[in-house]
């Protein structure tokens, strides 16, 4: 019982501490995501000619 409750509070911990820690490198990451899937739904929804 105790154990459950000290490991959820490690993860809390951890998780806290990482989004504090690499808030800049979370944001970056998260735009680099968001231009690439921009990017994929562009090239996916162009009319380009065959042949």
């Amino acid at each position: 019982m105790s154990y459950d409750r000290l490991g959820k509070m490690a993860i809390r911990f951890a998780i806290k501490y990482v989004r504090v820690r690499y808030r800049r490198q979370i944001r970056i990451g998260f735009g680099v995501v968001a231009a690439g899937v921009a990017m994929a739904a562009y090239a996916a929804t162009r009319n380009v000619p065959e042949g």
